[in-house]
């Protein structure tokens, strides 16, 4: 396995604290969780989109071969909605690593069930007790941070 892939995956982890610590301090200042989440989609977008122009050619052909795509792959943008009001409102009363703890068993569950199934064109990956004892772990593990 490729190391960069591995950074990458364990820098992902490391902002997501930061992304529910800004995105709550801004709800302290709105005072509302969908405003705080249209804000945090917009920049984020705003990011994309200067990153995109580096490379227009590239972006014209992935939108052209989006017509081509089914239409539940079009809901990634309502899941992250989901997810970002979820910290705002969740994480504060929780905690955020109580929170990303489920957050974690939450996506190993769903991802244990897309690999055995092979749901939505992912590769069939069998269940086998030896990862039905893993995400007991990692409920295990939200438990003691709980405490």
């Amino acid at each position: 396995m490729n190391k960069i892939y591995l950074i990458l995956a364990l820098t992902a982890g490391f902002v997501l604290p930061l992304q529910i610590a800004f995105n709550n301090k801004l709800t302290s200042f709105s005072g509302n969780a969908i405003t705080s989440s249209l804000i945090s989609f917009s920049v984020g977008t705003i990011a994309l989109i200067i990153y995109s122009v580096s490379n227009p050619m590239a972006l014209y052909k992935s939108f052209l071969q989006l017509g081509q795509s089914p239409p539940y792959a079009w809901l990634g943008g309502l899941v992250g909605a989901f997810y970002i009001i979820s910290t705002i409102v969740a994480s504060p009363k929780l905690g955020i690593a109580v929170f990303l703890g489920l957050v974690i068993c939450g996506q190993m569950a769903m991802s244990l069930l897309l690999d055995h199934y092979g749901l939505f064109g992912m590769p069939v990956k069998p269940f086998n007790w030896v990862k039905g004892i893993g995400l007991m772990l990692v409920l295990a593990g939200i438990l003691l941070i709980k405490k």
